[in-house]
């Protein structure tokens, strides 16, 4: 005898989306990033590892520069009502004190396209990137940029505000301290744990600021940032050492910052990717690994209720702005999602206020420091005519995002 499915509904007015970032799909910026890419490209280390450096240079990305509207109908199609999508400081500020007025009727223009297809827009202020002249001063690194940041906020607010409808100051600012300062894997590739901690202050101070300065002009704007949050345990409960590592890796990294912006934020965004099982010898993470995707990374949706459940007891809105996977050939995707969306709405039943899913992401894109390998797409893109081509995995999720429902 078959089991009957089971209908799962979220709440009325649930926001279903897709995520980008400027950077990873517009294509054609000159940043911190792109230099770097180009440098590292031609590195003997680089070379020496055989890989292709036209992998690893974003160039014209997705073209999505050009090529909005179209990701926009594609967004449509899959039945969403919001988009979360990036602003490049770097376009609008290409050198300091100077502002780039094509760019910033650009990006009204994208917004003001968002709108007109009914799409609620998440707008992202700073993915990661920044002006080259802002790196060279230092980056984050150095206090003034704090300042700087405010005055490109100020000016975003004034000219864009009035189309947007979510303000992410920040994305995922752990990670980045964590890559760019400490382990080096990012640029500026510093190891340095007192500048890292400097750079973290000065992001809390960035967020702080940004979102008195957005509230100044919209009182009732919906202003937060969004971390990379990772369900955190010990791999066995009774071995104290785990324990308390995992309680003390938990804090510092999911709860450091969020502490520290919490009564400045309207909103929680929650990017959920990873899950660390925590044992007491070196490398100190050892999951189990079941199922993992073309990163390698364990696929473990059950880490998404525990996360929203911690997040729960700050007492905001909750809205997921990233969740997704590298899946090539897009075997896993459709459980992966439906999976995950199985514990958000196991989360919403015990008492967590979610009101969105965003999937990472809407188009296969430049993924960072790991090039145009992994496939974390919806659309496949062609990397020389741009032909966007949807997965079977998309109309699975199209279907989710119009019945606000998935069958278990």
């Amino acid at each position: 005898m078959e089991s009957k499915q089971k209908k799962l509904k979220f709440p009325n007015g649930f926001l279903w989306g897709t995520a980008t970032s400027a950077y990873q799909v517009e294509g054609g910026i000159t940043n911190d990033w792109s230099e770097w890419e180009a440098k590292r490209a031609k590195s003997k280390k680089f070379k020496n590892k055989k890989l292709n450096p036209d992998d690893y240079i974003c160039g014209k990305a997705c073209d999505s520069y050009n090529r909005y509207e179209e990701d926009f109908d594609l967004a449509k199609s899959l039945n969403t009502n919001a988009v979360r999508l990036g602003i490049e400081w770097a376009r609008i500020e290409p050198k300091k004190g100077v502002w780039d007025v094509k760019e910033i009727k650009h990006y009204a223009q994208v917004l003001a396209v968002a709108k007109k297809r009914g799409l609620k827009t998440v707008v992202t202020l700073w993915h990661w990137t920044s002006p080259l002249w802002i790196a060279k001063a230092g980056g984050w690194a150095n206090k003034e940029t704090i300042t700087r940041y405010l005055r490109y906020v100020d000016l975003i607010v004034n000219e864009l505000g009035g189309n947007i409808d979510y303000w992410v100051t920040l994305n995922e600012p752990n990670l980045f301290t964590f890559f760019s300062y400490i382990t080096g894997k990012f640029p500026p590739e510093k190891h340095n744990i007192f500048k890292a901690n400097k750079v973290m202050n000065n992001l809390v101070k960035a967020h702080n600021n940004a979102y008195d300065k957005i509230h100044e002009y919209f009182p009732n704007a919906k202003a937060g940032i969004t971390g990379l949050y990772n369900y955190i345990e010990p791999a066995h409960k009774w071995n104290f050492v785990e324990l308390f590592l995992a309680k003390f890796i938990h804090k510092i990294w999911n709860k450091n910052m969020l502490d520290k912006t919490i009564k400045n934020s309207d909103f929680i965004g929650c990017n959920y990717y990873f899950h660390d099982r925590i044992v007491w010898y070196p490398p100190f993470k050892k999951n189990l690994n079941k199922l993992v995707h073309d990163k390698g990374w364990e696929i473990y949706p059950e880490g998404m209720y525990h996360i929203l459940k911690f997040l729960q007891k700050y007492k905001k809105p909750i809205y997921i702005l990233e969740n997704g996977l590298a899946d090539r050939g897009d075997k896993l995707r459709k459980q992966f999602i439906k999976d995950h969306l199985f514990y958000v709405h196991k989360a919403i039943k015990t008492g967590a206020d979610v009101r969105g899913y965003f999937h990472w992401s809407l188009l296969d894109n430049f993924e960072w420091a790991e090039g145009y390998a992994p496939k974390f797409g919806l659309f496949t893109v062609d990397r020389k005519t741009f032909e966007r081509k949807a997965r079977p995995s998309a109309k699975f999720y199209g279907e989710i995002c119009k019945t606000n429902s998935i069958n278990f």
